[in-house]
């Protein structure tokens, strides 16, 4: 995530939908709202404000901005850091998160990024040095509170796995503060719609090909609630025939093995979709058993 786009928007009116479109990220967004017969700019400037709450978490949250709370965190040399109530309730997530993926899912996973990049790559890392990392790496080293967080020297945090979900509600939410009208956010495939309690004009939200090039997989109906999808599509490499996806189970320090090509999960929030997703993924082989207990619909491309 970069602030390289922060600030540039860009609007089309289509009949009684507004579109916006701007970046977030290291991601396309987009932002329709259903305006009436009356549209004016009052609702380029609710637009305008759900885009810059996703700036407002993109700087909060980056790892690669220097003023970022993540930055603080992580150059603070094992001293402690001062967060907020924000801050404190996505680490709270992070931790139910590492709980119940029996430590796969892992935020503090974050110096694995000097080995695995998915851009490119044309080797695997040296098995030693993997291992060699492992040691900076152990939610459980972790001391946090309410007001505070201590992290290890030589750690590192990184809120990627959930922070683009997070965002994408974030937005929706105030959307829905803002107007009435029906509204679909779509934060880099990350997507939450509000106002048709009704369900009489439902969006239309397709899934990509697991072959990308923007081929279409699939058309899904939403309403409300929320739609997330992972997978490597294009975040992967291959080396000897073998497909290497960009989920690492932070228990090795390596990829999972023989995931699902892509999750879809649909559910009331995205934060919540977003984590089956990557908790099906975790499951590897086992992914569908995995969504079938916890009752949220699901696509899987193999």
């Amino acid at each position: 995530m970069t602030n390289q786009h922060i600030g540039k928007i860009s609007f089309s009116l289509q009949g009684s939908m507004l579109s916006a479109h701007f970046r977030a990220m290291a991601n396309p967004c987009s932002i329709y709202l259903e305006c009436g017969d009356s549209p004016d700019d009052s609702f380029k400037k609710i637009a305008t404000l759900i885009a810059q709450e996703a700036w407002r978490i993109e700087q909060k949250y980056s790892r690669y901005l220097n003023n970022s709370v993540i930055t603080k965190i992580n150059t603070s040399l094992g001293q402690k850091v001062n967060i907020d109530a924000e801050t404190y309730n996505l680490l709270t997530l992070s931790d139910t998160l590492w709980r119940e993926s029996k430590g796969k899912f892992d935020i503090s996973s974050g110096v694995l990024r000097s080995l695995w990049n998915f851009d490119n790559q044309k080797q695997l890392p040296n098995k030693e040095t993997v291992q060699e990392l492992l040691k900076y790496i152990g939610w459980g080293k972790v001391n946090f509170d309410q007001s505070k967080i201590i992290l290890p020297k030589g750690m590192q945090i990184d809120f990627g796995g959930i922070g683009k979900e997070y965002a994408t509600d974030r937005c929706a939410d105030i959307g829905a503060q803002l107007s009435p009208k029906r509204l679909l956010v779509n934060l880099g495939g990350d997507i939450a719609a509000r106002g048709d309690k009704n369900r009489q004009n439902p969006w239309l939200v397709s899934i990509e090909s697991k072959n990308g090039n923007g081929a279409i997989w699939k058309k899904l109906k939403i309403s409300s609630g929320a739609i997330a999808t992972s997978g490597d599509v294009y975040k992967s490499f291959i080396i000897n025939g073998k497909r290497y996806g960009h989920i690492i189970d932070a228990t090795t320090g390596y990829p999972i093995e023989n995931p699902p090509r892509t999750v879809t999960v649909a559910a009331p929030n995205c934060t919540e979709a977003g984590i089956l997703t990557t908790l099906a993924i975790l499951h590897s082989d086992k992914a569908e058993d995995f969504l079938k207990q916890n009752k949220r619909p699901y696509w899987l491309q193999f």
